[in-house]
């Protein structure tokens, strides 16, 4: 019987092709083609969404190279029209970027009339010191179920619970009337992330408080750029010098012309963190000088309520009712319900003892 005899295939020149890619590998490949395409697409989309949280950064590395990332990507959107989409969506959400407080600067501090003398002129000898007239002594008037007094509080992150507590206090008595109005991560030395002095001139047109409680500091520890572009490094002497600049500023923004409006500016508490307290320090320190030339303004030193003996931060204390509880939030440096009802039964005091109120 014959035998049947396998050949082999004859040799072919080079190496044995590859075999051609298979149908995962292909789609993975297409995904991640398609996620990275839409990714730079949502980038584009949001360049000036991207750019502004960028800005908002404390200044410093960090800021720098997130701008240096984002702005080319902007300018890219811009010339290609595609930022277009974005703010129509939220022109007509109401989630427009735009704060309305451009152009808006700083109150200067009143420094008294300027000297219109001639250089090596003296004045005459007989003029009076240009002086203007001392303002007012506030004074609340003591308010009725029919015209309650009208009290306003708010601030930055510090001043969450802490005015939720004064409303809701204020809100058990018939002579008194209140709203709240705290910004997250906001203060005074970013300007470009929320402008309060903007905000605030706005809020006195449109209510008129009669006692403003005010609560700034725990986002102002940073460096800040002037209106000329320089940047000051935190506590440093020019810092100081712009800081104390904005906060006289808003103080005298505040103020009622006929004396019938109180500030109470409620300095910061003391912080866990030794290094951020010490910061805290510096600021109170600039509040209570600047109130303390400025009738109308009352500066409350939360700073001694929630400390120590030894002047520490101490979260274990006691409240309102006498019992030793934690007045503090774990970050060691928001205040816990207990210590917010602690700071706004102790300011509404104050309040109602002005107003007359008993």
């Amino acid at each position: 019987m014959p035998t049947e005899t396998l050949e082999r295939p004859p040799p072919t020149d080079g190496p044995d092709p590859d075999p051609p890619p298979t149908g995962p590998t292909v789609a993975a490949g297409r995904v991640l083609l398609v996620g990275l395409i839409g990714l730079v697409l949502a980038a584009l989309l949001n360049a000036d969404s991207l750019v502004a949280q960028a800005e908002r950064k404390p200044f410093g590395w960090s800021r720098d190279v997130s701008l240096m990332v984002w702005e080319p990507v902007q300018r890219t959107s811009h010339f290609l029209s595609l930022n277009r989409p974005r703010q129509w969506i939220d022109d007509r959400t109401g989630r427009s970027q735009s704060r309305g407080d451009e152009g808006f600067e700083f109150p200067p501090v009143d420094a008294g009339e300027p000297d219109t003398a001639a250089p090596g002129e003296a004045e005459p000898p007989d003029a009076p010191p240009a002086t203007e007239p001392p303002p007012p002594d506030p004074d609340l008037r003591t308010p009725t179920p029919d015209d309650p007094l009208r009290i306003w509080v708010g601030g930055d992150s510090m001043s969450q619970v802490f005015g939720q507590s004064l409303v809701a206090f204020a809100g058990e008595s018939d002579v008194l009337t209140s709203s709240l109005d705290y910004r997250i991560s906001t203060g005074l030395t970013r300007p470009d992330y929320f402008n309060w002095p903007a905000h605030l001139a706005a809020e006195l047109d449109r209510l008129d408080p009669e006692a403003l409680v005010i609560m700034f500091g725990a986002n102002d520890a940073q460096g800040l750029e002037t209106d000329d572009g320089q940047v000051f490094a935190l506590l440093s002497d020019e810092w100081i010098a712009e800081y104390r600049r904005r906060v006289a500023g808003t103080m005298d923004l505040l103020q009622d012309p006929d004396g019938e409006r109180i500030v109470y500016w409620v300095g910061q508490p003391a912080m866990r963190s030794g290094d951020f307290d010490r910061r805290i320090r510096g600021l109170n320190t600039i509040y209570r000088e600047e109130a303390e030339s400025r009738p109308w303004v009352v500066y409350v030193d939360s700073h001694a309520m929630f400390s120590n003996d030894a002047g520490e931060y101490e979260a274990f204390l006691p409240g309102l009712d006498g019992r030793v509880q934690d007045l503090r939030q774990g970050d060691g440096i928001h205040l816990s319900r207990a210590g917010g009802d602690l700071l706004a039964r102790t300011v509404l005091d104050m309040v109602e003892a002005e107003a007359g109120i008993d």
